[in-house]
């Protein structure tokens, strides 16, 4: 915030939205609960993601909580899909590289992925994780290590630790 302190709101508007990370996506895979919808996006804006794209089945379009979202939803590229294999491949198309979060013994730690290219991340629905579809579709896999007896996060949490990492690398790589 200290670096805005002399900016209008409107140039801090344009600042902010200049900044924006056109090669971040975050890809929310047939999620069951709204308020996680709109908790991931408060955070995906406010790590800066370029775009939000959000798989969800034909007639069971999320509503997004401005409340929950804090107004973000104003400030985001926002895309609605019905299928993930529409969503997945247009991503491919446009250059990222896809990873998956998935619990799986072929899973990279997520500190051990690169995420200083164009990249999308893909979460799944809170208790199946991704579909079979999008497993199919990525490049790769990305994990949270569990070192307690707790076996996941809320999927909005691991969200927002996936992007924190994600900023971490490519400001480290900045300097």
């Amino acid at each position: 915030m200290k670096r805005y302190a002399n900016l209008t709101r409107q140039e801090r508007i344009d600042t902010v939205l200049q900044q924006r990370r056109s090669d971040l996506a975050l890809v929310l895979e047939n999620l069951t609960e709204e308020l996680n919808y709109s908790a991931i996006i408060r955070t995906a804006e406010a790590f800066g993601v370029g775009k939000v794209c959000i798989i969800y089945p034909p007639g069971d379009k999320p509503k997004l909580s401005k409340n929950t979202s804090s107004g973000a939803t104003n400030w985001l590229d926002i895309s609605f899909y019905n299928t993930t294999k529409e969503c997945l491949e247009l991503l491919k198309s446009e250059g990222y590289f896809l990873l998956g979060a998935l619990v799986d013994p072929e899973s990279k730690v997520l500190w051990e992925q690169d995420f200083t290219n164009k990249v999308a991340i893909i979460v799944g629905n809170e208790a199946r994780g991704m579909t079979e579809e999008a497993q199919s579709l990525v490049d790769a896999n990305i994990y949270l290590p569990m070192y307690g007896l707790t076996e996941s996060l809320n999927v909005g949490v691991a969200a927002g630790i996936f992007l924190y990492e994600v900023i971490r690398q490519r400001e480290k790589t900045a300097q």
